[in-house]
């Protein structure tokens, strides 16, 4: 898997529920759900998931799942190397990478 979507199962629980059906669909995502994210406060008050340990917060469960798959298109670039479009591996053999690898 590529991505990681980790779900508190005490965040909107019910209402995440389709969120997490969409993104089960797409084939290098894997959704976990963890008992606690350490996020307690902002989970009793707002959607929210840890893509690839990137916290995405939405104000509705609707916007959360837009808000996740902005995410990991954003997180595509066109490689040099390879000429396609894919997530950055950090290879080195670009600036862009390099960047990547750093931050």
């Amino acid at each position: 898997m590529e991505y990681t979507v980790k779900f508190c199962p005490c965040n909107f629980e019910e209402e995440l529920y389709d969120v997490k059906e969409k993104l089960q669909q797409i084939s290098d995502v894997e959704i976990i759900e963890e008992k606690c994210l350490l996020y307690c406060g902002q989970c009793l008050v707002q959607p929210f998931a840890l893509v690839n340990g990137k916290n995405i917060v939405s104000d509705s469960v609707n916007d959360l799942l837009a808000d996740i798959l902005q995410h990991l298109e954003g997180t595509k670039i066109n490689c040099n190397k390879t000429n396609l479009q894919v997530n950055c591996g950090g290879c080195g053999s670009c600036n862009y990478n390099k960047k990547q690898v750093l931050r």
